[in-house]
């Protein structure tokens, strides 16, 4: 295992090749499964149920909330972009106390669920994912955007909410993951 900064030994898993930054916290450590080949950079925020596939990049600043009933997932070659959130848990604001420090009967309407981010899809910087929603195989969301549905496979996504904008090139992205596979395992 190469890891510089984080001592992993509390997490439910931890592939080879994974960095975690100093000052990543993860609040239940023991619902976090990590593959090889990832780094978790500086500044993330994690509290939820978590499980990341190998060769992923979590930049800077991100936030993957949701608390202990919700999951986030990772397929292959994913990235989020820095200051992401990822909120697998909301309220509806619309009736209740908005506060974790609550017993669930004085709380609102809360929406929790799982967020999946697709293999090879991007979260772009400063974007927004609401509960259940699923990045298919090579969706990306550009930056300042909010995704409060599903993303199509190999499209991309920006905008308040998100909209389609126009198809990625998927023949390429697989070619290029063919030889990298090739060179480095």
């Amino acid at each position: 295992m190469s890891n510089i900064f984080f001592d992993p030994s509390n997490l439910k898993k931890c592939g080879k090749n994974v960095i975690i930054g100093k000052t990543v916290r993860i609040r239940y450590p023991e619902l976090v499964e990590i593959g090889d080949n990832v780094i978790i950079d500086d500044f993330t925020y994690i509290s939820t149920g978590l499980i990341i596939l190998s060769h992923v990049h979590i930049a800077s600043g991100c936030r993957l909330i949701g608390g202990r009933s919700a999951l986030i997932k990772f397929g292959s070659f994913s990235t989020l972009a820095p200051n992401v959130v990822l909120a697998a848990g909301s309220d509806d604001y619309m009736g209740g106390l908005a506060t974790p420090m609550v017993s669930s009967e004085y709380k609102g309407n809360l929406d929790v669920g799982v967020i999946e981010i697709g293999r090879h899809s991007i979260v772009g910087a400063n974007s927004v994912v609401l509960p259940n929603v699923k990045f298919k195989e090579g969706s990306a969301l550009g930056a300042l955007s909010l995704a409060k549905t599903d993303l199509d496979e190999w499209v991309l996504y920006a905008g308040i909410p998100a909209k389609k904008i126009k198809r990625r090139n998927k023949d390429k992205i697989l070619q290029m993951e063919k030889q990298f596979l090739m060179r480095h395992e």
